[in-house]
C-alpha cells in the first residue's frame, strides 16, 4: 500500500471511510466491520478524492495526468472521467449550497470552478480560473 492521499468519510454512513493512495488504489475502510476492502486500482498515482454532498454514490477522484474521474460505488467501477488539468490535481471540493459546482486545483498553477452539468467528454470548459504564479498545492 501507499501513502494516503486523500480521505472522505460517508456522509450517510459515518462508518465507512473512503481513502486514495498514491499507489493508485481506492478502498474503503468499515470501522465497525473492521474490514479494508479495494475498490479500484490504477496504473496512475490518484493524488485526491473526494465526495459530493448530495450524492452518497459517487467518488470523485484526481490523477497525476490531470485527469478527474468518477467511481461509482454500487456499480463498483469508473462511471466517467474528464482531462480537466494539464498536470496533477491536488484538490476537488464541492459548494455546499449548489453541489453542481466543484472546485480543483492543480500543480500546472491553475485553481478551477466548474460547473458537472456542463462538462462532458471532450468538452471541459471551466466557469472561471485562476492562474497562480507559484504552484497550488492544498
Amino acid at each position: 500500500m501507499g501513502a494516503v492521499s486523500g480521505i472522505s468519510i460517508q456522509p450517510s454512513a459515518l462508518s465507512k471511510v473512503f481513502t486514495s493512495s498514491y499507489d493508485g488504489q481506492i478502498r474503503l475502510v468499515d470501522v465497525e466491520k473492521e474490514s479494508f476492502d479495494l475498490l479500484y486500482s490504477s496504473d496512475e498515482c490518484i493524488s485526491s478524492l473526494s465526495q459530493q454532498p448530495n450524492d452518497v454514490n459517487s467518488l470523485y477522484f484526481s490523477e497525476v495526468s490531470g485527469e478527474l474521474g468518477v467511481f461509482d460505488i454500487q456499480a463498483r467501477k469508473s462511471s466517467s472521467s474528464w482531462l480537466l488539468h494539464t498536470a496533477w490535481i491536488n484538490s476537488i471540493d464541492f459548494n455546499p449550497e449548489n453541489t453542481n459546482l466543484m472546485a480543483t486545483s492543480s500543480i500546472d498553477g491553475t485553481a478551477c470552478i466548474w460547473d458537472l452539468r456542463s462538462i462532458s467528454a471532450g468538452s471541459s470548459n471551466y466557469l472561471k480560473k485562476i492562474d497562480h504564479e507559484l504552484v497550488t498545492l492544498t
